[in-house]
């Protein structure tokens, strides 16, 4: 480019580059990851761009992405000088970074009110879905935070099961719901497996009038649902509802290790 030779060349280059690397990152992020490392082997045999359309298009098992082929073909005639392998490993790590991001990446969930949800498609998730996802990835603890909890036959299924697989379920509870004492007989002969806390009146603020109106399950630390919604019924399958269903590992870290450090015995949490 004889713009290279120009004082500003660097400057138009680094531009040019950085376009050319968000292009590509556009389309890693529109296709399946699978088809990524498809066209990455397909590109290695490529001799240049010229013929690259046609080969991935001949590879690609999938309709619909047609497109796809061609702004990848157009991004390499806008290299030339690139290998096939090196335009295909560029691919490849977009597709693999993206991936990742989606891994992490949270969602919003939400319910209600009833049969809305033939009529309304804003939300990709109900409560009761997101929760069923985050009890069955437990493996080795399970958090439960709500402020009120009518232990239902299919809950009470749900947490016996996790704990007989050897999950160690902590559930934390409002008492003045009266959530604590309606979900200590169903557990009465698990208390090793499920562990029922509370928050003393005399160690809240505001004079003992404090509530703990937190809503959180968390399984293990890599997985959680956040939001309004306590674990009843209605509230799962009826009432107007919304919550995020956090993915990264990191932020439910720090959520889980919030409610520990108040459950420690010098904490303000006491087991029930």
């Amino acid at each position: 480019m004889t713009s290279d030779m120009a004082g500003t060349g660097p400057i138009e280059t680094g531009a040019a580059r950085e376009r050319w690397s968000r292009d590509m990152a556009a389309i890693a992020g529109r296709i399946d990851p699978t088809v990524a490392r498809s066209w990455a082997r397909v590109l290695e045999g490529c001799p240049g761009p010229g013929r690259a359309e046609q080969a991935l298009l001949g590879a690609s098992l999938l309709t619909g992405i047609d497109h796809h082929v061609r702004s990848l073909a157009r991004l390499w005639r806008r290299r030339p000088h690139l290998s096939g392998e090196a335009l295909g490993l560029a691919l490849l790590t977009a597709a693999t970074a993206a991936e990742r991001v989606d891994q992490h990446r949270s969602s919003v969930v939400a319910t209600g009110p009833e049969g809305a949800s033939t009529r309304h498609k804003s939300a990709s998730r109900t409560t009761g879905a997101a929760l069923e996802e985050v009890i069955g990835a437990a493996r080795r603890r399970l958090l439960v935070v709500s402020y009120a909890h009518h232990p239902s036959t299919p809950m009470v299924e749900e947490l016996t099961a996790v704990a007989e697989r050897g999950v160690v379920v902590d559930v934390l509870l409002e008492k003045k719901t009266g959530a604590l004492d309606a979900f200590r007989a169903p557990f009465a002969r698990m208390t090793d497996q499920v562990r029922l806390w509370h928050w003393p009146k005399e160690r809240r603020g505001a004079k003992g009038t404090a509530s703990m109106h937190a809503k959180v399950v968390a399984a293990d630390q890599s997985l959680a649902l956040v939001g309004s919604a306590n674990l009843t019924g209605h509230a799962l399958h009826h009432n107007i509802e919304v919550g995020v269903l956090v993915r990264d590992p990191g932020q439910v870290k720090r959520l889980v290790g919030h409610f520990r450090s108040l459950m420690t015995p010098d904490g303000p949490l006491k087991r029930a």
